[in-house]
């Protein structure tokens, strides 16, 4: 007997071959695709007439998935296949202490209509929603995460968030470790000019706040350098004592912020030396501190920082 080589087969002979593997694959194919197998469709699911004091932990609109077993080849036609959307009215949902369960008839009804005759439903799920009314809704602080810098010669003010609390639908054993909400992070660096943007909020599964997005604005402007002259204070002094200080007056050097520039002046400030840190001291100079400042200024200098000084008994 001869041995098998590819080389003997003749062209007619290749194409017989391969004929024939088609035609088993395709009848392997069909056998296959004729059993009957299960698989989940998606399909969405849109609530109407939701009252104005109901809140809902997900969307009004959402999607549910249908286990369904059929032949093969119907299975496939519904993996192309568009389905239109389940709509429940808010009356029909069946209401157990917040949670809302889709009655299984309708929802089964609905989906069943765009399905084959043949194809079974198996179950869907979720079948339940979470939704709070406005009386067990909490009124929670937003607050800002993230960071940002701002370019050399320029200074950011404190942002602002509107608005600054937001409704807060959830559990109770959610909301009973809730404080307040955090906004997603907010980003920027080398800042000129404020910054404006909308930002959603930040919850977990299972809460929703309304609104859903706040607007941060960090205003953001050039700042320049100010100066005064200051008496230096004694404080914390005996009665019968008095502080004299050579010089009596000193210079306070400061940023300030442009947009307040002409805000800031010399009674908005208060240096001085402390009683306290004189005693036991075996240097003729006193350090000088800075008492008050706004709140407005920053990178503030004392020049002289240390001055002689005297202490009279009265």
């Amino acid at each position: 007997m001869g041995k098998f080589n590819l080389k003997n087969i003749t062209g007619s002979e290749t194409l017989l071959f391969l004929f024939f593997l088609l035609v088993s694959c395709c009848l392997w194919l069909m056998l296959t695709l004729n059993q009957d197998y299960e698989t989940d469709i998606e399909v969405s699911v849109n609530i109407k007439d939701i009252p104005q004091d109901a809140g809902f932990s997900g969307s009004a609109e959402d999607v549910v998935s249908v286990r369904v077993r059929d032949r093969g080849t119907t299975l496939i036609n519904y993996t192309f296949a568009s389905f239109l959307p389940v709509t429940v009215d808010y009356r029909e949902l069946i209401n157990r202490k917040g949670r809302l369960s889709l009655p299984t008839s309708i929802l089964r009804r609905q989906v069943e209509g765009q399905l084959q005759s043949s194809t079974s439903v198996l179950a869907i799920r979720p079948d339940t929603f979470f939704y709070y009314t406005r009386e067990s809704a909490l009124r929670l602080p937003v607050k800002l995460k993230g960071d940002y810098t701002v370019a050399r010669q320029y200074v950011a003010g404190a942002p602002k968030i509107i608005p600054d609390s937001v409704w807060v639908y959830a559990p109770l054993a959610v909301s009973d470790t809730l404080s307040a909400i955090l906004t997603a992070p907010i980003e920027g660096e080398q800042l000129r000019d404020s910054l404006i943007v909308e930002l959603p909020l930040e919850y977990q599964s299972g809460v929703q706040c309304s609104p859903s997005t706040v607007r941060v604005i960090v205003p953001v402007s050039p700042f320049a350098e100010k100066s005064f002259e200051v008496p230096i204070l004694g404080v914390g002094f005996p009665e019968n004592c008095r502080l004299r200080t050579f010089p009596s007056h000193a210079k306070v050097f400061m940023n300030v912020n442009m947009a307040v520039y002409d805000e800031v002046s010399a009674d908005d400030f208060e240096i001085g030396v402390e009683y306290s840190s004189l005693q036991g001291a075996a240097s003729p100079r006193a350090k000088l501190v800075l008492l008050s400042a706004p709140k407005n200024v920053r990178d503030v200098r004392i020049v002289p920082s240390e001055v002689e000084y005297l202490i009279e008994q009265l």
